[in-house]
């Protein structure tokens, strides 16, 4: 595997370390290793516009009631789903389906930072994984964002380690596996996260994803807001550089200048907060593809 370090960036005072390397999982592409802490500008995908920044995190604390849940997955092995109200939400998709973790999202909930001039969406991510030394480390491996008028869309249809995901009804903004035009073929770019590198895993935010605002210029504040990830080693292969989704779920939060929906919190259940602790997985399914 060939390694390329990239320099030092500073960015509105804030010191980014950016590693990129090249791998060679399924699909060639390029990865942004944040197991040592540090940041990614979209730069290194061949972004020259600098529309994302990843950045490792520390928000305390996130458990329910003190930050607003838009999405949670969970299952072993691999896991992959986007926020919506609609229900049932559709079986591939391994989403928690209380509405406290995994709901609508608009525009205006999601708030904002200014970086380096820039102005910029955040979306927080909260990764739960086991303690076990090379287990606490977990792959973002697809990111995808669409706008739509409508809060409840529920058909999603991707391949694996690709871009070109669509979600009917939704246009799509943002695509982690493409460079600047999200119809162009792109490669595996993944991000490489450690659970145990902020705050010991659960109960703060282990990364900051940041999207250009300039991609939703088009898009009134009332417009939803869809963020579909997927973590985990989809192909299961033994020593590469993709790594397993294990323990815990994942979640995706945001902050924001307006009150949350008014949404009653509800305990999480006890295995959920125990580290290290058996729990039981939904089965694995396979992701749909594309004929």
């Amino acid at each position: 595997m060939d390694t390329r370090f990239w320099n030092f960036v500073r960015v509105g005072g804030i010191v980014c370390v950016a590693l990129g390397a090249f791998a060679a999982p399924s699909v060639a592409g390029n990865v942004c290793d944040l197991r040592l802490g540090g940041a990614c500008d979209s730069t290194f995908l061949g972004d020259a516009g600098g529309k994302a920044l990843f950045m490792t995190d520390e928000q305390h604390p996130t458990g329910t009631g003190y930050i607003d849940s838009f999405v949670r997955i969970q299952q072993n092995g691999w896991e992959q789903g986007y926020n919506t109200s609609a229900r049932p939400i559709e079986p591939e998709m391994t989403v928690k389906t209380d509405p406290n973790f995994t709901r609508n999202l608009t525009l205006a909930e999601v708030g904002t930072k200014v970086i380096g001039g820039v102005t910029y969406r955040e979306f927080f991510l909260d990764v739960n994984e086991a303690t076990a030394i090379s287990k606490n480390w977990i792959t973002l491996d697809q990111l995808e964002v669409f706008v739509s008028n409508t809060g409840n869309l529920n058909d999603y249809s991707g391949t694996a380690n690709t871009n070109g995901g669509t979600l009917a009804g939704a246009t799509k903004i943002y695509d982690l596996d493409t460079y600047d035009n999200p119809l162009t073929p792109g490669n595996d770019n993944y991000i490489q996260l450690d659970y145990a590198l902020k705050g010991s895993g659960s109960g703060s935010s282990d990364m900051v994803f940041y999207l250009a605002d300039s991609l939703f210029t088009n898009h009134n504040p009332n417009s939803y807001v869809y963020l579909y990830s997927q973590f985990g080693d989809i192909n299961m292969k033994k020593g590469d550089d993709h790594f397993e989704s294990g323990a815990g779920f994942e979640e995706w939060f945001t902050k924001s200048s307006i009150p949350p929906p008014n949404i009653a919190a509800v305990p999480e259940p006890a295995s959920l907060l125990l580290l290290g602790s058996g729990l039981a997985f939904v089965a694995r399914r396979r992701i749909r593809r594309k004929a």
